[in-house]
C-alpha cells in the first residue's frame, strides 16, 4: 500500500578556552604582522608616542599625493592616493584615533585591492573594534595574496572556530601548518599542533589529533630541539590540553602505546599530576598491551590513593584485568575490600551493588545501593533497588524507587532521559500483571482521600506502567491525577503522553481538549505552535476540518516559516478530501521551502519529498495516475534506493496490473530496508496476489495485519482477496468486515470503498 505520512510528534565553548587567544595588537609594520603571546586574551594598545622625544603634528586634513612633472597612469594615480590614506591611517593609529585609522586604511584598500600590507594593517584593527566579520573578510583576502602567511591564517583559523565554523577554521590551520615560511621548530608551529590537535578531538578525528599533539609532546621534552620563546613554553606546561597526562590519554585512545608511555613517564616525572591518576594511566597502558599483572598493580595504586577522579570507569578496568587473568570469581572481594577502605564512595558503592544485583544477591545489593544513595541521587541506584523490589514482589518499595528514579532529575530533559533509563524496568513490570497489580493498588491507596499522598513522578510513572500494560483507562486515570501534581514546567510531558494514549483510543475528541489545555498553559508558552499542531491533528481526525485549520492557522502565525505547519495545512485539505485546495498547498510548500534559503535545512527536505509524495497521493486519489506516477518516478530518479518511493511506486502499478515484475522488485528493495514495516508487506503480498502467486502473498500480508500499525482498511480488503483465491471463504469474509469495520470509523468514510466491501459481504451470504 502507498503510505500516508502524518507526524505525531558546550562543547567548543570550552575548546576555545585551549586554543591560542590570538592579541589584536594595533602597532604592526606595514610589511609584516606581529601576535600577541599566545595567552594573552586582552587586545594590545598602540605605543604612546613619547612627546619629550619628538612631537607629531596634528593631522586635521588627509594627506594628498605629490603632483609629479611627469603624467601618471590611472593606476599609478590609484596607488598613490592608496599610499597617501595608508598614511594617513598609520598616523591617527599612532595617535589613537582607531577608527580614523580604520576608515583610512579602508579606503586605501579600496583604491589599492592588490596591496597585502593594507590587509595586513586592517586586520588587526577590525580585530580591536570587534568588527570580527570585516577581520575575517579582511583577513581572506590578505591570504589570497600571501598564501604562506600563516599569522593570519592561524588568526583565521581561531575566529571561526570561535563562531563554530570548526571544519573551516581547521581548513585555515592545515593550510598555516603547510605554509614554506613557517619553521617546523619554532613556537608558531607548535602552537598551531596544538590548536589543530583541540579542533581534531572535538570533532571526534582522534588520529590526526594523536599526530598534532606528538609534535607539542615532542617540543616539551626535546626542549632543545624546537626554537621556543620562553612564554610559549610556559604556556604550553601549564595549559591543561597539553599536559603530559592529557596527551597520554590521546595516545592511548588510538593504540599509540610507546607515545603514551612517554607522555606518562614525564607526567610523573613532572609531579604536575596526581601520582593515582598516574597509575591509573599505567594500569590502561599495560592492559592494553596484555601486561595484566603489572596493569592490577598499577590499579591497585591508584584504589590505594582512595581517588575516584576515573569514576566507574576504574573499576571496570579491574574487571576487564581480572578476566583476562581468568580471576573474574576474585572482583566483588577485590570491590568489597576497596569499599571498605573508602566507604565515602557512591560511585564503588554503586558499583558493587550491581555486581551483587547480577548475581542475585539481592540483600547484599539492595544495602550497597541504600549505602551509595546516602551520598547520591543516581537515578541508576534506585533503578537497581526497583529491580530488586520488582523481583521480590514488594510493590510500595518498588513505586518509591521509581519515583525517586525520576526525581532526580533536574530539568524536563534530564527526566525524560531518566524515563529512557528506566524503559527495560518498566517493559518488565508492564509484562508482569501480579506486580502491576499490586502497583496499581498501592498508587489508589496514595491517591486516595482528601489529601491525596501520591507525589507526581509517581502518578505518572503509574501512568506509563498501566499504558505498557494494556490498561489504558488506568493509564488515563493517573496521568490526569500527574496533571494536577505537575510543576508546570513538567506537565508537557504528561499532556503529550496523555493525549497519545486518548488518541490510540479513539478519543478524539478528549485529545483535542488535551492540546488545547496544553496550548493555553502559560509555561508552555513556547511551545504552544506544537500544541495547535497536535489539536489540529486530533481535530482532522475526527472530522472537524473547520476548527482543525483554525487552530493550524494560529500556529502559523506564531511560527510562520516553520515547514511542518506549512504542510498540516495542505495535509487537512487532503484528509478531509478537498482534493483542488490540498493540490495547490503542497505545490506552495514544494516552492516555499526548494527555495536556497530554507532548502540546506533537513527538515525542510524533509518536508518538500513529503508533500510530493502527498500529492502524488492526492492525484490518485482523483484517477490522475499519470500525474501522480509522474512525481514518484521524478523522485526515483534522484533517489533510486529511498525505500518510500520503490514502495509506492511499485505499489501504484501492482493496484493497476502494470509493470508487475518490475514492481516486485522495488518493492523487495523497500522491504530489505524496512523489514517489519506493515505498508510494504502489503505492498508485497499485493504484488504477488497480482502475479497470481496467492500461496506466497498470504505470509505478507498476514504478517502486515499482526503489525501495531496494520489494521488498516487495505490491508484487510487484500487479505480478504487472497483467502478468496485460496478458497478460504470463511476468512475472506472476517477479513472484509474487518475492513468495512475500519472504513466506517474513519472520517471521512470513503462511501466508494465502504460499498464495495458490502457488496463482497454480500455475496458470501
Amino acid at each position: 500500500m502507498m503510505l500516508v505520512r502524518t507526524t505525531t510528534v558546550p562543547l567548543l565553548l570550552t575548546l576555545l578556552g585551549g586554543l591560542a587567544c590570538l592579541g589584536t595588537s594595533t602597532s604592526f609594520s606595514a610589511a609584516s604582522m606581529s601576535l600577541a603571546p599566545a595567552d594573552d586574551p586582552q587586545p594590545v594598545s598602540a605605543p604612546v608616542p613619547d612627546q619629550s622625544r619628538m612631537r607629531l603634528q596634528d593631522v586635521e586634513e588627509t594627506l594628498q599625493p605629490l603632483d609629479p612633472l611627469k603624467p601618471r597612469t590611472k593606476a599609478d594615480q590609484s596607488r598613490g592616493e592608496a599610499l597617501a590614506w595608508f598614511m594617513t591611517g598609520r598616523l591617527k593609529e599612532s595617535g589613537g584615533d582607531y577608527r580614523g585609522a580604520y576608515s583610512a586604511y579602508r579606503k586605501a584598500a579600496k583604491l589599492d585591492p592588490k596591496s597585502v600590507a593594507i590587509y595586513r594593517a586592517l586586520v588587526p584593527l577590525a580585530f580591536l573594534l570587534k568588527l570580527n566579520d570585516d577581520a575575517v573578510k579582511y583577513a581572506t583576502e590578505a591570504v589570497k595574496l600571501d598564501p604562506d602567511d600563516y599569522l593570519l591564517l592561524r588568526r583565521l583559523g581561531f575566529f571561526l572556530a570561535k563562531q563554530r565554523k570548526v571544519p573551516e577554521a581547521i581548513d585555515f590551520l592545515e593550510r598555516a601548518l603547510k605554509s614554506s615560511k613557517l619553521k617546523q621548530t619554532s613556537s608558531e608551529y607548535v602552537t598551531i599542533n596544538r590548536d589543530l590537535g583541540i579542533l581534531y578531538g572535538a570533532t571526534g578525528k582522534k588520529e590526526q589529533a594523536a599526530d598534532a599533539y606528538a609534535v607539542v609532546l615532542d617540543s616539551l621534552i626535546h626542549r632543545n630541539k624546537y626554537d621556543i620563546d620562553p612564554r610559549t613554553r610556559a604556556m604550553l606546561e601549564v595549559d591543561p590540553t597539553t599536559s603530559f597526562e592529557r596527551l597520554g590519554q590521546v595516545f592511548l585512545d588510538v593504540d599509540r602505546i610507546e607515545l603514551a608511555i612517554q607522555a606518562f613517564e614525564h607526567a610523573a616525572k613532572a609531579r604536575r599530576g596526581k601520582p593515582g591518576n598516574l597509575s591509573y594511566n599505567l594500569a590502561r597502558v599495560y592492559q592494553r598491551t596484555k601486561q595484566f599483572d603489572k596493569a592490577l598493580d598499577q590499579l591497585q595504586k591508584y584504589f590505594d590513593a582512595q581517588l575516584q577522579s576515573k569514576g566507574r570507569e576504574a573499576y571496570e578496568l579491574l574487571a576487564k584485568i581480572l578476566k583476562s587473568l581468568e580471576k573474574s570469581d576474585e572482583l566483588i572481594g577485590r570491590l568489597e575490600a576497596i569499599a571498605e577502605k573508602d566507604s565515602r564512595n557512591a560511585t564503588l558503592q554503586l558499583y558493587l551493588a550491581e555486581q551483587f544485583l547480577a548475581n542475585d544477591q539481592l540483600d547484599k545489593a539492595e544495602a550497597f545501593y541504600k549505602r551509595g544513595l546516602e551520598s547520591s541521587t543516581n537515578t541508576g541506584g534506585y533503578i537497581g533497588l526497583a529491580s530488586i523490589y520488582r523481583r521480590q514482589g514488594r510493590a510500595a518499595d518498588l513505586l518509591e524507587a521509581l519515583a525517586k528514579a525520576l526525581e532526580g532529575a533536574r530539568s524536563l530533559q534530564q527526566m525524560q532521559g531518566s524515563v529512557a533509563r528506566l524503559e527495560s524496568e518498566i517493559k518488565a513490570i508492564g509484562q508482569d500483571e501480579k506486580v502491576l497489580d499490586g502497583l496499581i493498588a498501592a498508587g489508589r491507596e496514595l491517591s486516595a482521600g482528601d489529601d491525596p499522598k501520591l507525589r507526581f513522578a509517581a502518578s505518572f510513572i503509574l501512568a506509563k506502567l498501566a499504558s505498557v500494560g494494556g490498561q489504558s483507562a488506568v493509564a488515563i486515570e493517573f496521568y490526569r491525577f500527574a496533571l494536577k501534581k505537575a510543576p508546570p514546567e513538567r506537565s508537557s510531558i504528561v499532556f503529550s503522553e496523555l493525549g497519545e494514549e486518548l488518541l490510540d483510543l479513539k478519543k478524539y475528541d478528549e485529545a483535542a481538549e488535551v492540546f488545547r489545555q496544553a496550548a493555553d498553559v502559560p509555561a508552555l508558552a513556547q511551545q504552544q505552535p506544537n500544541w495547535l499542531y497536535r489539536l489540529s491533528q486530533a481535530l482532522e481526525i475526527n472530522g472537524k476540518t473547520e476548527e482543525a485549520l483554525k487552530a493550524i492557522s494560529e500556529a502559523r502565525q506564531k511560527l510562520p516559516d516553520h515547514p511542518l505547519l506549512h504542510f498540516q495545512e495542505a495535509w487537512i485539505h487532503y484528509h478531509s478530501h478537498q482534493w483542488d485546495k490540498a493540490i495547490g498547498l503542497f505545490e506552495q510548500v514544494i516552492a516555499k521551502f526548494s527555495q536556497p534559503k530554507f532548502n540546506n535545512q533537513p527538515l525542510s527536505k524533509n518536508i518538500v519529498r513529503r508533500s510530493q509524495f502527498s500529492l502524488s497521493a492526492v492525484y490518485v486519489q482523483k484517477g490522475e495516475m499519470a500525474k501522480g506516477e509522474a512525481i514518484l518516478e521524478k523522485i526515483l530518479a534522484e533517489e533510486p534506493d529511498n525505500p518510500s518511493v520503490n514502495n509506492d511506486l511499485g505499489y501504484l502499478w501492482a493496484d493497476q496490473g502494470k509493470n508487475l515484475e518490475r514492481a516486485e522488485k522495488m518493492i523487495r528493495k523497500a522491504i530489505e530496508a524496512e523489514p517489519e514495516n506493515a505498508a510494504y508487506l502489503d505492498s508485497m503480498g499485493w504484488v504477488l496476489y497480482k502475479l497470481e502467486k496467492f500461496d506466497e502473498a498470504l505470509p505478507h500480508l498476514e504478517k502486515a495485519v499482526s503489525k501495531p500499525t496494520g489494521s488498516d482498511a487495505t490491508i484487510w480488503d487484500h487479505l480478504g482477496d487472497c483467502y478468496q483465491k485460496l478458497n478460504k471463504p470463511e476468512k475472506a469474509k472476517d477479513s472484509w468486515q474487518k475492513a468495512l469495520d475500519e472504513t466506517k470509523q474513519q472520517s471521512p468514510a470513503d462511501e466508494k470503498i465502504i460499498k464495495k466491501l458490502e457488496e463482497k459481504l454480500k455475496e458470501k451470504k
